[in-house]
């Protein structure tokens, strides 16, 4: 017994290079430019963090263990520890932790030396700038990386 089979013709598809279209080369042109703007905002960036760098540097530490101090809630104190930007501040019968620059700057603690608090106003003052650039450079950071994804989306369904 035998089998009649009929060959069928199926039609082969030859993958040929698509031309981009007009929109896709806008797209990527738009894409490209984005991509060179935040490279340049990323470098103006990186200059500016090193900059304030420069003037943390300038500005130093102080070591303010032994300072009478004066905590609205707590009352007066000596800050008996200094870690880095951590202090710890011996109050009449309580320890507290509080976080330099910003609980002198902010008037959180309150010291008489008037050059002291200056200094921590302007620590304070570098510590926020260098605070919202670094974000401002994970931004474009992350700005810049979503764009070159979308470029590469463009280029595989051109």
């Amino acid at each position: 017994m035998g089998l009649d089979l009929e060959e069928e013709e199926k039609e082969v598809k030859v993958a040929s290079p698509r031309t981009r279209t007009k929109r896709t080369k806008e797209l990527l042109e738009e894409n490209a430019k984005k991509v060179e703007e935040l490279s340049n905002e990323h470098e103006s960036l990186e200059k500016e963090i090193s900059v304030i760098d420069g003037e943390d540097k300038t500005l130093g530490d102080k070591d303010v263990v032994g300072i009478d101090i004066e905590h609205e809630k707590f009352g007066t104190g000596k800050i008996a520890k200094q870690e880095g930007k951590y202090i710890e501040v011996q109050f009449n019968d309580v320890v507290k932790k509080f976080v330099l620059p910003g609980a002198i700057a902010d008037g959180y603690l309150r010291i008489n030396d008037e050059e002291l608090v200056d200094f921590f106003k302007k620590k304070n003052d570098v510590h926020n700038r260098m605070l919202k650039a670094q974000v401002a450079l994970r931004s474009n950071e992350f700005t810049s990386d979503r764009i070159k994804e979308e470029i590469e989306k463009i280029k595989e369904k051109a």
